[in-house]
């Protein structure tokens, strides 16, 4: 049973809210440091930085593995943890927390959903509305350095960033454009860079780009891809790339780990 929480004693609660505001812009902190989200609209959800919380309310400093805390935040984007059912696997997760080890525990919760915790092509061929299918792109993307298109600096989600069509929307025929509007057919960009490349072809404006800067994405570097008549093969590719690189982000974070 838990206790209302007017019941409790006011010193009581006043500490716990101290710690928790503290473990907040703590995870906040390290999100912004270590994933460059100085925007967080991409967290569809705050229940993605519960656990993390907890984690950072509970532990000291010097035990604290961040990486892995991350890696566990990209799984459970990856694999929608909190898009049903939020309260029950937010208790599930909070209960994880508590545990001697709250990484291992936290992933065991996400394998009740799916054996191999490993990403595959198809988790990144949900629609725009898919958040968390777009965070987990673009944490593969960071994994590779992602780099602007146009200046090869380092790429951080702040309040001018566009979701950029690789594949411009408006070169298909206009009962197909909605097929556009694809995970593996964003970039985040820059709103000037948006609006510069917004009218050009893809076979136009990718040429251009140096190939390290595409592979920082996960793009195809492959040129036959880049034309509107070979859109699925060109999706197919970047969700195999951004999938490998989701992996190798993962076995990074999560040394050791069954995954």
């Amino acid at each position: 049973m838990r206790t209302p929480l007017h019941e409790l004693p006011r010193a009581e609660v006043l500490k716990a809210w101290r710690r928790t505001e503290k473990a907040t812009n703590d995870a906040h902190g390290l999100i912004r440091a270590e994933l460059g989200l100085v925007n967080m609209d991409i967290v569809w959800s705050g229940a993605l930085l519960v656990p993390i919380i907890a984690m950072l309310a509970t532990t000291q400093p010097r035990e604290r593995r961040p990486e892995a805390m991350l890696g566990w935040l990209g799984l459970a984007a990856l694999l929608h943890r909190y898009s049903r059912s939020s309260e029950t696997a937010l208790d599930q997760d909070l209960r994880a927390c508590r545990s001697d080890d709250p990484i291992g525990a936290l992933l065991r919760n996400l394998r009740h959903h799916r054996t191999s915790l490993l990403a595959k092509p198809t988790d990144f061929q949900g629609s725009l509305n898919d958040r968390s299918g777009l965070l987990a792109a673009y944490v593969a993307c960071r994994n590779r350095g992602i780099r602007d298109f146009f200046t090869g600096q380092k790429v951080l989600l702040q309040q001018d960033i566009d979701r950029h069509h690789i594949l411009p929307r408006r070169q298909f025929r206009e009962s197909e454009r909605s097929w556009a509007d694809n995970i593996a057919n964003i970039a985040f960009v820059t709103s000037d860079v948006n609006k510069a490349i917004s009218h050009s072809g893809p076979e136009v404006y990718l040429s251009e780009i140096d190939p390290a800067i595409l592979k920082s994405r996960c793009v195809p570097v492959d040129r036959a891809l880049w034309r509107i008549k070979t859109a699925n093969a060109f999706w197919a590719m970047r969700q195999k790339l951004l999938a490998d690189s989701f992996n190798d982000f993962l076995r990074s974070a999560l040394p050791g780990r069954k995954l």
